[in-house]
């Protein structure tokens, strides 16, 4: 008996046989007709290799192939598929070849970069970094061209610049200090501009003036000092001048002053002679008070 056929008879041509229809209007399945079974609906089969393929299949319009999603939500993967293998997700490599980044990643944002610190909390340091090498710290110069500071650097406040004492401990001198060549030391001028002093110099004391001693051991003159021109030795005419008419006044380099009474005879017998300091020598007429 023919199941996959139906039979009738028609009036006029007399049996008629037609073949069942065995379509269930289901795209995705495969219907056949077997004389012994009858109508038989087997769903489509999927021959595809592509492990990157997704079998799919529509009733209305039957099977269609969807791209596997390799797609794992985490940026730092690589997601690709092979025809073969499938989904694989492969880490990202995220070195962007520069020492002065540290290189990372997140899940949802993918590579980062920061920039590295290079800071070695040293004053004295310039920090820098190199691509090729990372973080480098070099010494740097605190010489401030000034012969009159020693220069040095501290860790924590960096450069340090402390003035040179040029103290020589001599009173002598006078210190100071050249910004290119350092300490000088000149020595001190006593000088007072007085003729009448000794001007030098103690080392511990300073400078120090003694009056000149103008003595000439000579009576006859009159020393002093006169500030401009030094010792002076003056023979003064009045200096043995007694104010006395009736002596001779001179000076005697070795004894001094000398006031020799004066002669005051005339050799006239008619004459009284006399002398006054005042006046000097007086000669007074004999019988005008003297006899």
């Amino acid at each position: 008996m023919m199941i996959c056929v139906t039979y009738k008879c028609d009036d006029e041509i007399g049996c008629v046989s037609t073949p069942v229809s065995c379509d269930d209007y289901d795209a995705c399945t495969d219907d056949w007709c077997y004389p012994d079974q009858g109508c038989v609906y087997t769903d489509k089969q999927d021959y595809n290799e592509n492990a990157c393929l997704i079998f799919n299949c529509d009733k209305s319009t039957g099977v269609w192939y969807s791209d596997v999603d390799c797609d794992d939500y985490n940026a730092c993967t690589d997601d690709d598929c092979d025809y073969y293998n499938g989904c694989s997700n492969v880490d990202v490599n995220c070195d962007d070849y520069d020492a002065c980044t540290d290189d990372s990643c997140d899940q949802s944002t993918g590579c980062e970069y920061s920039k590295v610190v290079c800071n070695d909390y040293d004053a004295c340091t310039t920090d820098w970094c190199c691509s090729e090498d990372g973080c480098r710290y070099e010494y740097f110069s605190c010489d401030d061209y000034n012969a009159c500071t020693d220069d040095d650097c501290d860790s924590n406040s960096g450069c340090t610049h402390t003035p040179v004492v040029c103290e020589d401990y001599d009173a002598c001198t006078t210190e100071w200090c050249n910004t290119e060549h350092g300490c000088q030391y000149e020595s001190v001028n006593c000088c007072d501009l007085n003729a009448c002093t000794e001007d030098y110099c103690d080392e511990f004391w300073g400078c120090w003036y003694w009056d000149v001693t103008c003595e000439d051991y000579n009576p006859c003159t009159q020393d002093f000092c006169d500030p401009f021109w030094g010792c002076q030795f003056v023979t003064n005419e009045c200096l043995c001048n007694d104010i006395n008419e009736c002596t001779e006044d001179y000076c005697d380099p070795m004894s001094g002053c000398v006031n020799i009474q004066i002669p005051c005879d005339d050799n006239d017998d008619s004459t009284y002679d006399s002398c006054d300091p005042a006046a000097g020598c007086i000669h007074t007429p004999l019988g005008q008070g003297y006899y």
